[in-house]
């Protein structure tokens, strides 16, 4: 392409282009479209009327916390010594408490075993008496604990002896009885002043198949003292 060439070229370009604006500047702007109408809004419902003021209410005022003293609890009653209410170890109603004894006093300890003595009986009635010119007084009636021993009894005594070859002693007699056993009596076990007589009753229990309980009659055992 020579010089010529490319100036018509040239030329036949910018006529075009000065021919494109000059239509598309006299054709009109084009008109803004209106919006369209936003939907109606559908009906609201009707509040309810309103209630009538109300007078504001009194708040009591917040009192400090005084704390009240607390009663002492009642005192309990004094439990009387040897109540047979009380306690399954009783001493008999018409019975003389130690308390009430005058002079010196001596005390009987009773252990109650079987087999041997290696197992205790439980709830063995243990039973003391004294006979005082052929009336015979009762002195305690008790049942075993778990370990086969009843309350010490005191009981009582004769003033000391002198005489140490031949001392002056009380005498009781015992009866301890239990179900599923013959029962048993220790007599004329002596009491000394200030001393406790120990007492071991090794219960021998019935037959197998005995209905009565007491088959050939009651165990004795008969106390004696040596004298020198």
């Amino acid at each position: 392409m020579n010089r010529q060439e490319f100036e018509d070229t040239a030329r036949r370009y910018r006529e075009e282009m000065f021919r494109m604006y000059a239509s598309q500047s006299m054709d009109p702007p084009p008109k803004p479209q209106p919006k369209p109408a936003p939907p109606p809004e559908p009906p609201r419902p009707a509040l309810p009327p309103a209630k009538p003021d109300l007078p504001p209410q009194e708040i009591a005022p917040v009192l400090p916390h005084v704390r009240e003293p607390i009663p002492a609890p009642p005192r309990p009653e004094p439990v009387p010594q040897n109540d047979p209410a009380l306690s399954d170890n009783t001493v008999a109603d018409n019975a003389p408490r130690p308390s009430e004894y005058e002079g010196d006093t001596g005390s009987i300890h009773v252990h109650v075993m079987t087999a041997q003595g290696t197992r205790p009986v439980v709830g063995a009635t243990v039973t003391v008496t004294r006979n005082v010119g052929g009336d015979v007084q009762l002195i305690s009636l008790q049942t075993t604990d778990l370990s086969g021993n009843v309350a010490p009894v005191t009981v009582p005594a004769p003033p000391p002896s002198a005489d140490q070859r031949d001392p002056e002693a009380y005498h009781y007699d015992i009866s301890v009885q239990a179900a599923g056993y013959y029962r048993e009596h220790s007599t004329d076990v002596p009491v000394f002043p200030h001393i406790t007589s120990m007492q071991t009753f090794e219960m021998i229990p019935l037959p197998a198949g005995t209905d009565d309980p007491f088959p050939g009659g009651d165990i004795t055992y008969y106390n004696g003292m040596q004298k020198y």
